[in-house]
């Protein structure tokens, strides 16, 4: 066999055990996502309204609702979500601190942000998010019908294989092949797939399944949200 025969890479490739968190790890592991997701999805509901003190009391409940997710056992509110929903994504938990830091510590609030202009590159950011966005959904709804086996094949199964990394490292560096600016990474929801792949292959968490870590039943309905607020505001203009 020479040094350059595929299929023996291949197969060290996919006989290879993934590395996956330690047991003991996910209980925390999975308080700690779901904190930080309800914190971001009380605080995105409360920039909907206009009231001042009405954000305001929305950080206190948006912090309440991450503290009682880290309650551990059944008085906890991400056993019951963990029951129903297992760990929130890694991309869900990465838009999840995005947003947060976006809004509450550089207190910039991505719903009222006032655009400059057709050419802003703020604009050109949004226009990358919804592209991801329509990816997501596109993605989500393929899923759901495999679930119900809908589809010839086993497309949540192909997220063990070695080329599903490959394809969305390919949709990660999409705005840098279509524009040819490598800052176009930072103005696109790349800047969180990235990372997100990245401590994947490391860790392998929290399935060993690529689709569990880049899309989850709660993500998949807020891309819908966002798409529909979208489209209202394209009305509106």
């Amino acid at each position: 066999m020479s040094w350059w025969d595929g299929s023996y890479w291949m197969r060290l490739v996919l006989d290879a055990a993934p590395v996956l968190p330690q047991p003991h790890w996910l209980p925390m592991l999975r308080q700690a996502g779901w904190a930080l997701v309800l914190a971001a999805l009380v605080t995105a509901l409360m920039q909907c309204f206009d009231a001042r003190w009405v954000r305001d009391k929305g950080r206190l409940l948006a912090l309440a609702s991450a503290l009682w997710a880290c309650i551990p056992g059944p008085w906890g509110l991400s056993y019951w979500l963990g029951l129903a929903f297992q760990t929130p994504s890694l991309m869900a938990i990465g838009l999840a601190l995005l947003y947060l830091w976006c809004s509450v510590v550089q207190r910039r609030w991505p719903h009222s942000a006032q655009y400059l202009g057709p050419a802003s590159s703020r604009q050109r950011s949004l226009a990358w998010q919804d592209r991801y966005a329509f990816f997501g959904i596109a993605m989500g709804w393929l899923l759901l019908f495999d679930v119900f086996a809908y589809l010839p094949w086993s497309l949540y199964a192909w997220g063990f294989h070695p080329l599903a990394n490959s394809l969305f490292l390919l949709v990660a560096l999409w705005p840098w092949i279509a524009t040819g600016r490598v800052a176009a990474l930072l103005q696109a929801p790349s800047k969180v797939l990235l990372p997100v792949l990245a401590l994947f292959w490391v860790s392998r968490w929290p399935t060993g399944n690529l689709w569990d870590a880049v899309l989850d039943p709660w993500l998949f309905v807020g891309l819908h949200g966002y798409m529909l607020m979208r489209c209202r505001k394209r009305e509106g203009t």
